[in-house]
């Protein structure tokens, strides 16, 4: 039921915030410095609940597609693998990001972090973290910070500047435990 409402009302944010409640116990160094929202896609990516069983006739038809149509071979153990799409699109990005940087300026926040696996899903992930730079620049009026990528954007309501930046999702889990200071509003897939 909850995804169902989810999709039916277009409800794409996942708005998490994430912050340190003094007393808490805690593996980080300084948790105190932890104060962050996580602005999370709701709709697209595996959200969009586009898979098959392991086994299913349509699982089945969609490797046989990917393997005799479009020569994709690195499906490992394709007798018994489900299968999921992953839909990446770039008006679905740019409102999430759009929310994110929102958030930042009306919050007077410092950055907002795209965090991606760009490096490996360079047409789903890579392309949130272009659109989401894009728009930045396009609709913000960010500015290249040292020839890029990173963006810096003045918050309109008090002149501060938000920095606009990416981090690859691996990098990110490391450093909020080592360095989570540096994170302020993040902007992610799933």
């Amino acid at each position: 039921l909850n995804v169902a409402l989810r999709q039916q009302l277009d409800l794409y944010v996942c708005l998490r915030p994430v912050r340190y409640y003094e007393g808490t116990p805690s593996p980080v160094k300084q948790p105190e410095l932890t104060d962050m929202v996580i602005f999370r896609e709701n709709a697209e990516d595996i959200y969009a609940g586009i898979e098959w069983k392991a086994g299913s006739a349509e699982a089945d038809k969609v490797i046989k597609f990917l393997r005799e149509e479009m020569g994709v071979s690195k499906i490992r153990f394709p007798e018994q693998c489900g299968i999921g799409v992953k839909p990446c699109s770039e008006e679905g990005t740019k409102r999430l990001v759009r929310a994110a940087i929102e958030y930042a300026i009306t919050n007077d926040r410092d950055s907002v972090t795209l965090v991606h696996k760009g490096n490996i899903m360079k047409f789903t992930e890579g392309a949130f973290k272009d659109w989401g730079y894009q728009l930045a620049r396009e609709e913000f009026g960010g500015e290249l910070i040292d020839g890029g990528p990173w963006v810096k954007i003045k918050n309109p309501n008090t002149g501060k500047e938000i920095v606009v930046k990416d981090v690859i999702a691996d990098a990110f889990l490391q450093q909020i435990l080592l360095r989570p200071a540096e994170y302020d509003v993040i902007a992610c897939m799933n």
